[in-house]
């Protein structure tokens, strides 16, 4: 390659995943004979069930394996809006619904759709290591707030109050979190959404991947299900990677206005 060819400015604002380069060092230890417990990517300790790996089989028989809609089936579409009905208590049509090749899709679709140079989105830290740099490619400003052990690694309003900014376009919020496993209550959700109603321009993302993988008597909320008024300016993103162990299915999805999802489909 000639040294004179540029590339894009766009890699000088990204790191390189610090997830796939923990997971290569994990099985390059493996392999070396070490007894090693990866903690890099996140998949589940068991196998997609076979429901969903004959229904796909059939699916491939019956020749479903053409061109489709862009962001989704409509059959794919009706299920998530079932979904988020039955689990969350949100209603969604077709049209609210943005379906993409993987939870990390999604959230940069909706980056791209929304973000100019000077937005910021603030980022509850400990955070996945993707989300700083999905900000930076969509030309905005990832502004991360510590929340350490003693807040129990989640964000408090007091600090959600104090990192709005004018310039704020975004609030991420990903419950259960990765990495730390923190998880919003109900009463925890109320805190912040009396927030975010006093700042109208502020809009939310949930990243709810990790919504089944609770334990113990907890119960699990979504913000826009905490508090209805946000749910103009709530992206609900979810996925199928952790509950139904289809990381390599490459299924991620969202709900929300039709006026972003539709600019998120574009």
């Amino acid at each position: 390659m000639s040294d004179t060819f540029r590339f894009s400015d766009a890699l000088d604002r990204v790191k390189p995943s610090a997830t796939i380069a923990v997971t290569t060092k994990a099985n390059e230890l493996k392999r070396a004979g070490h007894d090693v417990i990866g903690l890099g990517a996140g998949e589940p300790d068991f196998d997609t069930p076979d429901n969903i790996k004959d229904a796909a089989i059939q699916a491939i028989r019956d020749g479903k394996t053409k061109y489709t809609p862009a962001d989704g089936i409509p059959e794919l579409k009706e299920a998530i809006c079932a979904k988020f009905q039955r689990e969350n208590g949100l209603t969604y049509k077709p049209s609210q619904i943005h379906i993409a090749p993987g939870g990390k899709p999604v959230i940069y679709n909706a980056f791209l759709a929304t973000l100019n140079p000077g937005d910021e989105v603030i980022i509850p830290a400990p955070y996945w290591v993707s989300y700083p740099d999905m900000v930076l490619l969509a030309s905005g400003t990832p502004v991360a707030i510590e929340c350490g052990p003693n807040a129990q690694y989640k964000l408090t309003p007091e600090a959600l109050e104090a990192a709005i900014t004018p310039n704020t376009k975004w609030l991420l919020l990903n419950s259960p979190s990765n990495p730390t496993g923190a998880a919003y209550t109900e009463a925890e959700l109320r805190g912040l959404a009396d927030v975010l109603l006093r700042h109208p321009h502020v809009w939310v993302m949930t990243d709810d991947m990790y919504e089944h993988l609770v334990y113990d008597d907890f119960e699990y909320f979504t913000i826009a299900q905490v508090e209805p008024a946000l749910y103009e300016r709530t992206l609900t993103v979810n996925g199928v990677s952790k509950a139904y162990a289809m990381t390599g299915w490459r299924i991620g999805y969202a709900g929300g206005p039709e006026k972003l999802i539709t600019a998120m489909r574009r």
